[in-house]
């Protein structure tokens, strides 16, 4: 079974979520029909056994989450069809890639009918530790069959788009103290706008410490991800970020505080949960090459979320 199917058989979880957490609201900011609190507690205790099954790699008590006949669509199209399907599809996918993590994260449930919900949000997989989480859209449709909530339809689609949520694991500060430097790192969700805003601090041994300023969102014209970056010293940048298959990498074009122009590619992995290493490589300013860096560990110094 593929990353993409397990997310997609996994939306349960999501209604499930967003039940226990009160996510009921309709779109465009129209009211929701009331769910009653018993459907609420019902939603939360699938949340419990929904944890608890993935948890364990459980394949058949997370295909009892679905109708006897419900299905799951996956991002390429695919469509498994009753639990039987859904099961193996688990099955095969703890098998392959035993110790990964999903995390649903809810955007809206609504009522538009009596025993029906439907949901919508997006599903966040990580393989490991090292590795960086990508993140699909889904919508599942949930129908209450014999007094019990279960999943009727779930689909899954954009996999493979930069979004902001695949920076969560970035939040938070980070602190490093390389050779002749230390360096600071900050990272938060902006409370009002879809970005992300950073802070940093650069002291050279000896030196008053250089700070700054980032902001960091899609570029809507792109749909990639872009920072832009400023110094105290009126230095600043532009980054178009990617991935590649050990992190994101950087291309920066920016401008030094007398107005030299610069570039460089900076190499941005996760090496744990907690640690990354930051690199800036093929490096240039104005016509003269310069040396890449070596690569700078930083470790977290507080959670972000």
């Amino acid at each position: 079974m593929s990353r993409r199917i397990t997310c997609s058989i996994a939306l349960v979880s999501g209604a499930v979520l967003a039940g226990a957490y009160g996510l009921r609201a309709g779109p465009a900011g129209q009211p929701a029909a009331a769910g009653t609190d018993a459907d609420r507690a019902a939603i939360r205790q699938a949340a419990r056994d929904f944890e608890a099954a993935f948890a364990k790699g459980d394949a058949k008590a997370l295909a009892a989450l679905w109708a006897e006949n419900g299905e799951a669509r996956d991002a390429d199209g695919r469509t498994f069809a009753g639990r039987a399907a859904i099961e193996k599809g688990y099955a095969e996918q703890f098998k392959a890639a035993p110790g990964a993590k999903l995390e649903v994260l809810a955007k809206s449930v609504r009522f538009p009918a009596k025993d029906l919900a439907v949901e919508e949000g997006l599903l966040r997989l990580t393989r490991g530790p090292k590795d960086l989480p990508t993140t699909t859209t889904y919508v599942a449709v949930h129908a209450r069959e014999d007094g019990r909530w279960r999943v009727a339809l779930s689909s899954e689609a954009g996999a493979g788009q930069d979004r902001l949520e695949d920076l969560d694991w970035l939040l938070g500060e980070w602190a490093a103290r390389g050779k002749g430097q230390a360096v600071t790192f900050a990272f938060a969700r902006d409370p009002k706008k879809a970005a992300v805003t950073g802070t940093f601090t650069r002291t050279p041994a000896g030196q008053e410490p250089v700070t700054g300023g980032a902001r960091i969102a899609l570029d809507p014209e792109t749909g990639r991800i872009r920072s832009w970056a400023f110094e105290d010293d009126g230095a600043h940048s532009q980054s178009l970020w990617h991935r590649d298959d050990k992190g994101w990498v950087l291309d920066l074009r920016g401008v030094l505080a007398d107005g030299t122009p610069t570039a460089e590619r900076i190499l941005l992995q996760r090496v744990g949960p907690d640690a990354i290493t930051w690199r800036a490589v093929d490096r240039v300013a104005g016509d003269t090459p310069l040396p890449d860096t070596p690569p700078l560990r930083l470790t977290r110094a507080a959670a972000g979320k």
